[in-house]
């Protein structure tokens, strides 16, 4: 088991630092967990890209309906958002982060699993409470 954030699971769909480290996890046999909100934030991020200009908006349409396929093929374990809330409350207090990226550190403490990040900020702070926390390969530096 692992779990893999929002800023993760995007670069597996979008060309970026990271993205082939991403690929392989998303490819890979572990089981993969993570809140539901994984679901609305690789879309959102998706649409952060056409925003931005970085991406076609029927690229993230398309992109979008990939990985909504591939959450209902069952990509990822998903845990409801409102069983992790007063976990990850208590996580986003204590550590002063938000309590979006602190519901992916409840399931992974729940399920005694690695967390994997490509958010530098959410490591560093999450890492003196949480030792299972790692960066995605290719994104140390970013």
């Amino acid at each position: 088991m692992i779990v893999l954030d929002a800023s993760v699971a995007v670069k597996a769909y979008v060309e970026e630092a990271g993205s082939e480290a991403a690929t392989e996890l998303l490819a890979g046999t572990q089981r993969l967990l993570a809140p539901e909100l994984i679901r609305v934030e690789v879309a959102g991020a998706l649409c952060r890209q056409v925003r931005l200009g970085q991406l076609e908006a029927l690229d993230a349409e398309t992109l979008g309906a990939d990985w909504l396929g591939d959450l209902t093929r069952g990509l990822f374990s998903l845990t409801p958002d409102r069983d992790l809330v007063p976990e990850a409350m208590a996580l986003s207090t204590k550590l002063m982060h938000p309590l979006a990226d602190c519901l992916y550190l409840a399931v992974a403490i729940r399920g005694h699993a690695p967390l994997i990040t490509a958010d530098r900020t959410f490591h560093k702070r999450a890492r003196p409470l949480y030792k299972q926390i790692s960066i995605l390969a290719g994104c140390e530096k970013n």
